[in-house]
């Protein structure tokens, strides 16, 4: 072809297109997928063109997977070289704590001094504000709490979540049923009531209000999540494998953000977004979302989430595994996470996903009847299955090829009789069942415990509920730590009696309130304003 722009250009010559062809044949041996038939297009018949415009179609309607890129046959070519895992440092605890170390101390690592002093201020700050603009209902004498009285106000609400009454006046009683004499040597009942009226995480006088570009829902609790988010990526590096989910928390007050699930546990709450190490349950980060912007639906959704989780938690370009169920899991998202974020990731489908391969992933796909019946397909990093067990299993992954185990499986015999049977199984889908729980362990910990006496303020629902996921994540460090393992024939300690231990280590040998001699006594605050 002429380089002047000046010529007609009359097409290629033949041998600049036998080049062409050549150097592409020699592409796609180089990546194992084969030849390409040369045309010439001289001697063509014009038959073999008849159907060029028709749909490609099999006999029963569905585009075959070869139209879409997908194929039968593993290429590890064509998904590339798998990722190195190299995280930031060495996986587990970052910090060692020495043998005379007790439970409060792991706890103190995530739940710094930095954050108790920061409660503190803003607790004085928001409870100065209430007496100086409504003084007729804040008539009782207010005094700055101090680190030790803040850390006992704490205890004794871990300790509320362990031994559940029902109320919170119940633990003062004198009642010889009910009664509970070590809450009223640790605090007076009107001053835990005070100080839970007033605490507060933020400056209510610096709140954005609507319309400011700098306005968020989440300003109340934004700068706490923050300081906890590094508290818990600083004090653990998770291994490789890690999960994305979803936590609920009880709520059922007014608020713009709050979401029915019908499927859940929990029906009615604040919905949170998670990544949690797979196997322990450490949780890296967790945020609150929000509702939709702008009334609009989100668009993206789910990829924004698990980009974000990534991100927070520190894990981006280290070769991490990321397992997530249905709600998150695309072929775009996990294209995506291969080539530009050096991660790989494992999860269930929704068969109406855009891009999947639909000769497979739909209702009732050929060659999937019984149960152990398998289909694979491949399309550059992402490898797709169903598998039947008692229905259809649809999960696409960019960590596993077609490989295939066993799994065991309890099946009728024509006697009635159950038995136990191997049944093959793709070993992405056994993998996905090993590794996907990691945030639904760490919830499940969190809801043994944690303190859920009503209250009307969702900030402080969302802040019980996350001092609980720091004493959980805190408990996974004690576990994990070199000089706290339990001695020949002992068992570990349990979640319960960690709990204890750092509920008393916070007490302390606190006694009595804070309120200084010749002070008036404290006026019992009226219901409705305490929580």
């Amino acid at each position: 072809m002429s380089e002047s722009s000046d010529e007609e250009f009359d097409g290629f010559s033949q041998n600049e297109v036998d080049a062409a062809a050549q150097r592409y044949n020699d592409r796609l041996a180089q990546i194992g997928i084969g030849e390409l038939d040369v045309v010439d297009s001289e001697n063509e018949s014009e038959n073999d063109f008849s159907d060029e415009n028709e749909p490609l179609v099999d006999e029963a309607g569905d585009r075959p997977a070869e139209a879409d890129g997908w194929h039968e046959n593993f290429n590890y070519y064509e998904r590339g070289l798998p990722h190195i895992f190299l995280p930031r440092g060495n996986t587990g605890p970052t910090t060692v704590l020495d043998p005379d170390k007790e439970p409060v101390d792991f706890f103190s690592l995530l739940f710094t001094n930095a954050i108790l002093q920061y409660i503190i201020q803003e607790t004085d700050r928001y409870a100065n504000k209430q007496i100086r603009d409504h003084p007729d209902e804040n008539k009782s004498p207010w005094v700055t709490p101090t680190v030790e009285e803040m850390k006992a106000f704490l205890g004794l609400c871990f300790l509320m979540g362990i031994n559940v009454k029902p109320d919170i006046k119940s633990y003062w009683s004198t009642d010889v049923m009910l009664e509970t004499p070590y809450f009223s040597k640790v605090m007076k009942r009107d001053r835990y009531m005070q100080i839970m009226r007033y605490i507060h995480f933020s400056n209510s006088e610096q709140a954005p209000q609507p319309g400011d570009p700098n306005y968020s829902k989440l300003y109340k609790i934004e700068s706490l999540m923050n300081m906890f988010t590094d508290s818990m990526v600083n004090q653990y590096i998770p291994k490789r494998q890690l999960s994305v989910d979803e936590v609920m928390v009880p709520w059922k007050g007014r608020l713009s953000f709050k979401q029915y699930m019908p499927a859940k546990p929990t029906k009615w709450g604040i919905k949170m977004w998670a990544i949690a190490e797979a196997n322990t349950g450490y949780v890296s980060f967790c945020q609150v979302y929000s509702g939709r912007i702008n009334g609009a639906a989100a668009h993206g959704l789910a990829n924004r989430v698990v980009k974000n989780c990534i991100e927070k938690a520190n894990v981006i370009g280290q070769g991490y595994h990321i397992y997530m169920d249905n709600y998150f899991t695309s072929p775009t998202l996990f294209t995506d996470l291969f080539e530009h974020f050096n991660t790989a990731a494992c999860g269930t489908v929704r068969i109406n996903r855009r891009e999947l391969p639909k000769d497979i992933m739909k209702k009732n796909p050929e060659g999937v009847t019984n149960r152990g019946d398998m289909q694979f397909r491949q399309k550059d990093a992402v490898a797709a299955v169903v598998w039947k067990d008692k229905k259809n299993v649809n999960l696409i992954s960019s960590i596993h090829d077609f490989s295939v185990g066993a799994v065991q499986r309890n099946v009728q015999q024509a006697d009635g009789i159950f038995q136990r049977q191997e049944i093959p199984c793709p070993q992405m889908i056994s993998d996905y069942t090993q590794y996907m729980g990691g945030v639904d362990r760490a919830d499940q910990y969190i809801q043994y415990y944690v303190f859920q006496h009503k209250t009307l303020k969702w900030p402080k629902r969302i802040f019980f509920t996350m001092i609980e996921m720091l004493k959980f994540n805190a408990f996974r460090l004690f576990l994990a730590s070199p000089h706290h393992q339990p001695g020949p024939g002992k068992r570990p300690s349990t979640f319960l009696k960690f709990s204890k231990g750092v509920a008393a280590g916070l007490i302390g040998g606190y006694t009595g309130g804070s309120v200084p001699k010749g002070c008036p006594s404290l006026v019992l605050v009226d219901d409705r304003f305490i929580i």
